[in-house]
């Protein structure tokens, strides 16, 4: 189930109304939901006679569980890439300015995808335990062999514990665009960051190496991968529930827009209102499907 966000989302209640409820409810925490089992089609105007069952109930529950998971990992891996976006799209500018917008930049860059790296982690071990350990070798196999993630994955402690961000701002006005030097020097007598990255005695020899968006983009490419793998394994595993969810609510023939009034103790003590909250009938099934087709994980349509 799912709030939505209408200028009309409440209904206001009665004085009548709101002592029945409370007097039907007096065991109820003050913030526990009430399901009042009033129900009302798109146009809200009126309540509509319908029955849900606890087999309704079940499937929507499910199905809202699915879809806030695959969310929630959606989410996690969209801030590191609007981070991503923010310090690979950065102009230079004439005067610079001044040193601490880009090093906010890096800093917000480097933190969100060690975030994303733990959350993700954590969210596939929960959410496809089976997979777990192939996920986790693949990203161990990354941070093995790419030293852009090696890099990058430790820049964020070395800034943390030094309170200093090792790099010096280049402008390349030919091509619009502003990338960032690694100060060398100071890393490399960090015995710690020198220790974990383990980088060939040669490597900063290549001029290209001294840069830190090349190994931006390669450590945000290997991130998505991981993002990729994660999620297709996800709906791959849950293809045959999700169109169980599909059929069943396609039998049911609900209205397209099935909204339920639910409130509160403390709601009703406060504002004496009671919200609408959309139900999981097919139409928002389908419309979740059509989603995840859109980002490409997975093509539901051979499903139903």
């Amino acid at each position: 189930m799912e709030k939505e966000s209408f200028e009309d989302q409440f209904k206001k209640l009665t004085l009548s109304e709101i002592d029945d409820i409370i007097s039907k409810y007096s065991d109820y925490p003050m913030n526990k939901t009430i399901r009042l089992h009033v129900f009302y089609d798109q146009n809200k105007d009126k309540p509509i006679k319908i029955s849900v069952t606890n087999q309704d109930r079940k499937n929507m529950n499910e199905f809202a569980e699915f879809r806030h998971n695959a969310y929630a990992a959606y989410s996690i891996f969209d801030i590191e890439k609007q981070a991503f976006d923010l310090l690979m799209n950065q102009k230079p500018e004439f005067p610079p300015k001044a040193p601490d917008i880009s090093n906010k930049l890096i800093l917000d860059y480097i933190s969100d995808a060690r975030v994303f790296i733990d959350s993700t982690t954590n969210w596939v071990k929960k959410n496809i335990p089976d997979y777990f350990d192939k996920w986790d070798n693949i990203r161990k196999d990354l941070y093995s062999t790419s030293a852009s993630y090696r890099i990058c994955y430790h820049l964020r402690n070395y800034v943390q514990h030094k309170m200093y961000v090792p790099t010096e701002a280049v402008s390349v006005f030919s091509s619009n665009t502003v990338d960032y030097m690694l100060d060398i020097d100071n890393l490399l007598e960090d015995s710690q960051f020198v220790n974990k990255v383990k980088l060939p005695n040669d490597y900063f020899k290549d001029k290209s190496h001294m840069y830190l968006k090349g190994h931006v983009v390669e450590y945000h490419n290997q991130l998505h991968y991981l993002y990729l793998l994660a999620m297709r394994k996800y709906f791959i595993a849950k293809d045959k529930k999700v169109k169980e969810w599909h059929d069943y609510f396609a039998k049911r023939k609900f209205p397209s827009k099935l909204y339920e009034l639910v409130t509160t103790k403390m709601e009703l003590f406060g504002t004496g209102k009671a919200q609408f909250d959309l139900l999981d009938t097919h139409d928002t099934v389908a419309e979740f499907m059509d989603q995840l087709i859109k980002w490409g994980f997975i093509d539901f349509k051979d499903l139903v």
